[in-house]
């Protein structure tokens, strides 16, 4: 992966009693969502040996990821995890991206 591409990283962790409906959930039904959001190059997602379900999201460039996160697609993908808010025991959603710094201009008078 570039260490300059954009990703998201998306991490939970269901319930014990949760852990393969959520895991049926994550691949039949977020993936696929995921998967329509325009801008993504690719799609990474595995489990920890924790039970910890994995996501990461790459992106083309920052302004890719500054779409897609205000893609229709994407707030239905973000609505759907309702569903599994209160059968969560952890979740957590990091976005990656290079920062630029602003331009500066120097002025002597």
């Amino acid at each position: 992966m570039d260490p300059e591409q954009p990703f998201i990283l998306v991490r939970a962790l269901p319930k014990a009693n949760e852990s393969q409906e959520f895991q049926n959930w994550f691949i039949e039904e977020h993936l696929p969502n995921i998967r329509k959001i325009p801008g993504i190059t690719s799609i990474k997602w595995g489990r920890t040996a924790q039970g910890i379900h994995l996501g990461i999201y790459s992106f083309a460039s920052n302004e890719a990821l500054q779409e897609a996160f205000a893609s229709e697609e994407a707030a239905n993908s973000r609505n759907s995890w309702d569903q599994w808010a209160k059968n969560l025991d952890d979740f957590g959603v990091e976005m990656m991206f290079t920062l630029t710094p602003p331009t500066m201009t120097l002025s002597v008078n």
